[in-house]
């Protein structure tokens, strides 16, 4: 259904009743008049018919228009009211925004954690959209008009504003964005390009649903960062122990469907207490960021590394022998030898690997058998590396 326009709607009962007037007096005098006087007079009474029924078609038009947007207001309520993400209300208010437009193209862009990006949500039909024309490379919260200004920003074909947005800009369409603003801040804002014009009532329900929906995305936006800090070490920025535990179990699980290899990898730190008495605990926290960054540069981007807690760390490989557990775990061995530390010299560790299905066939005897084998490497004599149910023999020796 297209947009009605308020002063096409407000204008069509002025008219009807104006002719309605001229009508009733023309009949006035087509009373004792000619033939031709009372042709004019039903011409006029005609006219002014069609123009009152035409307006009551318009206003019914615009009456079921406005309901229907009532109707979707109502329904983005409910749904943001429940809604489990900010993906999840971010994909809403785009739905929402092209059932308001039917053929226009909405997005989401909201400012990112560092409060320095921009991460774009687009529709999935933009590319049938004038949204395809969107710049979404090297955008950043000050990109967007809407955000820097704080407030909704429209721009029609063929405007030339003094400062042009960078990300909708060269869009050849009526742009319409509106802020997502919570207290003092915003958070992102609501993007939508249409090929004609936006009424006033449509761009009303935009604005609206922007501001209702900005409170729900900014506490889901804190909820999955608590989540986010519940599960990864702030020292190291590696996962923690809880976020291991339910990773290892997905990945052995993973394994034994796939039947593929699965290693682990136990890693401490030497002599650990030692530097912590000798040197404080900062230069304790040094060596654990610095082995924290050396694993999470080290690793496949389908392995995973964590804290495991205190001065140990855990690696899980997927599709990785016993073989390629060892030689994984040298290398590591060398580049933490490798990494000094300012007025302590190098740090050593200690690893200790573990494989599924050799050693185990679960996680939790899977992480004992790596522990026992961390064991078998510190008693040995440190800095080395020993693998679960292996005799270490002079090939798996590594001296400081």
């Amino acid at each position: 259904m297209p947009p009605i326009t308020a002063r096409r709607t407000a204008l069509t009962p002025v008219a009807a009743v104006l002719l309605a007037i001229a009508g009733f007096v023309a009949g006035l005098d087509a009373r004792g008049g000619s033939a031709l006087d009372w042709l004019v007079f039903g011409v006029i009474a005609l006219a002014a018919l069609a123009l009152a029924g035409l307006s009551l078609a318009q206003a019914r038009e615009a009456a079921i228009r406005a309901l229907a947007l009532r109707r979707v207001r109502t329904e983005l309520h409910e749904l943001l009211t429940a809604s489990g993400s900010a993906r999840e209300s971010q994909r809403l208010l785009i739905e929402h925004a092209q059932r308001v437009l039917p053929g226009a193209g909405a997005a989401v862009l909201a400012v990112g954690d560092d409060g320095a990006g921009l991460e774009p949500v687009l529709s999935e039909v933009v590319d049938r959209t004038p949204l395809a024309a969107i710049n979404t490379v090297g955008v950043g919260p000050r990109s967007c008009l809407a955000i820097r200004l704080g407030r909704s920003w429209d721009r029609r074909p063929g405007e030339h504003a003094l400062l042009e947005c960078e990300i909708c800009g060269t869009i050849p369409a009526t742009v319409a964005c509106d802020p997502l603003t919570v207290g003092a801040e915003v958070i992102g804002s609501v993007l939508v390009a249409h090929d004609g014009e936006i009424a006033a009532a449509e761009r009303s329900a935009l604005t609206e649903a922007s501001g209702r929906a900005a409170p729900t995305l900014a506490g889901q936006r804190e909820v999955a960062r608590s989540e986010e800090r519940a599960l990864s070490d702030p020292l190291t920025g590696l996962p923690n122990r809880r976020a291991a535990d339910e990773t290892l179990r997905r990945m052995v699980a993973h394994a034994g469907r796939s039947l593929s290899p699965l290693g682990v990898i136990l890693i401490d730190l030497d002599r650990f207490r030692v530097l912590n008495d000798l040197h404080g605990s900062s230069h304790g926290d040094k060596a654990l960021a610095a082995v924290g960054r050396l694993l999470a540069s080290s690793v496949r981007a389908s392995d995973f590394a964590a804290r495991f807690g205190g001065e140990e760390f855990l690696l899980v490989l997927p599709d990785t022998d016993r073989s390629g557990c060892l030689e994984v775990a040298e290398k590591l061995r060398r580049l933490i030898e490798r990494t000094p530390l300012v007025h302590t010299g190098p740090i050593t560790a200690s690893l200790g690997v573990a494989c599924l299905p050799d050693d185990a066939v679960d996680p939790e005897r899977l992480l004992r058998e790596a522990d026992r084998a961390l064991y078998m490497a510190k008693t040995r004599g440190r800095n080395r590396v020993h693998a679960a149910g292996h005799a270490p023999g002079p090939d798996d020796v590594s001296e400081a």
